[in-house]
């Protein structure tokens, strides 16, 4: 059986978004699950091969000995917790940057970011790879939103906006997409019923109150489950970047440019491609020399 991983996760409805992106994701997420495939696939083999046999994902040189490399790794795009046809998946990226980690020839590792976000369930494979990062990473980005940003608070050692006109960051929050097709289904004559086992009440309560017309006790529930999550984003942020400004609209998930996201100190520096890989070098140098 062929499973759209992708479909998956947007019927599971949990997402670090960007919310000025929902609107857009939520239209190409009618068009998967009502099974109409939307952009050019991908090769997954090759991209995972790019990393095998000691190679570094295209990464430059790093040092005049041409010794030790630059990995890269580019993610872009809104990111499921797995690969499948169209998208790469957090599972792609972690089978890369586990390669880069214990690739002898690389020093240190360029993330170049361009996302608005993704599903929660990716998250994981980033919090696993803290625990194992053992070489510096910077982190080049230029839309970098929600699951993106968290990633990037996770295991960079230094974020840097690339440029200052059309790089972003923020949308520090957790959102549910749903698809209220109630109306639609009574005008056709359809009607949801849950049945339970006996001793499972409880099993489906918030789709229970959803199809019950008990909206407020729906959105509640839904609401519990997403504070944690929010909560735990928040919490890595502060410890990436302890000195963030006190500014409330950046922990109610608004968005901002690269140059407010310097000045509220939620990012380090503004530069390029030559620059972080300069600073990359740099660190890895430092690393080893330590």
């Amino acid at each position: 059986m062929n499973t759209n991983s992708l479909v998956f996760e947007i019927m599971r409805g949990k997402w670090l978004m960007n919310f000025a992106n929902v609107s857009e994701y939520e239209k190409l997420a009618n068009k998967y699950i009502s099974g109409e495939f939307v952009g050019q696939p991908l090769d997954r083999q090759a991209f995972r091969a790019s990393y095998d046999n000691g190679n570094y994902g295209n990464g430059m040189s790093a040092g005049t000995t041409e010794e030790k490399k630059i990995g890269y790794l580019f993610m872009s795009g809104p990111m499921s917790a797995y690969g499948d046809m169209c998208t790469y998946g957090a599972d792609d990226y972690l089978y890369a940057l586990r390669k880069l980690n214990e690739n002898d020839k690389v020093s240190a590792i360029v993330i170049e970011i361009d996302g608005p976000g993704g599903a929660v369930a990716a998250i994981n494979a980033f919090i696993e790879f803290r625990s194992e990062k053992k070489k510096p990473i910077v982190v080049l980005a230029n839309d970098c939103y929600s699951l993106h940003y968290w990633i990037a608070c996770l295991i960079a050692d230094h974020v840097m906006a690339k440029g200052n006109i059309s790089s972003g960051f923020g949308s520090i929050g957790a959102t549910c997409i749903l698809l209220d097709a109630r109306e639609a289904m009574a005008k056709d004559g359809l009607k949801v019923m849950i049945i339970n086992a006996p001793g499972s009440e409880l099993k489906n309560q918030a789709m229970q109150d959803f199809y019950a017309g008990k909206d407020e006790e729906f959105k509640a529930r839904l609401q519990a489950e997403l504070k944690p999550i929010r909560d735990a984003f928040e919490k890595d942020v502060r410890v990436a970047f302890p000195e963030i400004a006190a500014d409330e609209r950046i922990f109610k998930a608004d968005n901002f440019s690269a140059e407010d996201a310097l000045k509220f100190k939620m990012i380090h520096s503004i530069g390029n491609e030559k620059k972080a890989f300069e600073l990359a070098r740099a660190l890895g140098e430092l690393k080893e020399a330590s």
